[in-house]
């Protein structure tokens, strides 16, 4: 099969560049800002943002994160005063994962600018070339996620 892809800027696109360096603008975005942050910190709080409440086992599986990590970085979210874990009350062996009235107050901020790190990223591409190359990942993430199971 030939591709317009060079094996070097294929695996430049596929071994997430594009995901690093937007990572490094969304730190520098929060810093610049004063947001005490790391990317992976802003995803667990935006899982519980929409989902607060729920188990560490729920945020290891929506944040594509092992377990040991989710532990560590819940310490330190803990240790920060934005997140609390509370005994489950049906299964007291689980803990389920609450924001904090801290952990609450940020997210209007923290969304704003994540959204303006997004808004940068995809400036000047328009909206017809952003669908295709979202479908395309998509397909890359359907095609490869079976076989992580």
């Amino acid at each position: 099969m030939e591709t317009i892809f060079t094996p070097e800027n294929l695996y430049g696109i596929l071994s997430g560049r594009t995901h690093s360096v937007f990572n490094r603008a969304l730190l520098n975005n929060f810093r610049k800002n004063n947001v005490a942050l790391t990317k992976e910190q802003w995803t667990i709080l935006g899982v519980l943002w929409q989902d607060d409440g729920c188990s560490q086992q729920t945020l290891a599986d929506r944040t594509y994160k092992d377990k040991p990590g989710i532990t560590r970085l819940i310490d330190n979210l803990e240790k920060e005063s934005l997140v609390e874990r509370r005994p489950d009350a049906k299964d007291r062996r689980l803990n389920l994962i609450f924001l904090t009235p801290k952990g609450k107050i940020i997210e209007k901020e923290v969304i704003k600018i994540v959204n303006q790190t997004l808004e940068d990223a995809i400036k000047g591409i328009d909206t017809e070339n952003f669908k295709i190359v979202k479908e395309t990942f998509q397909q890359i993430y359907d095609n490869l996620e079976p076989i992580t199971k």
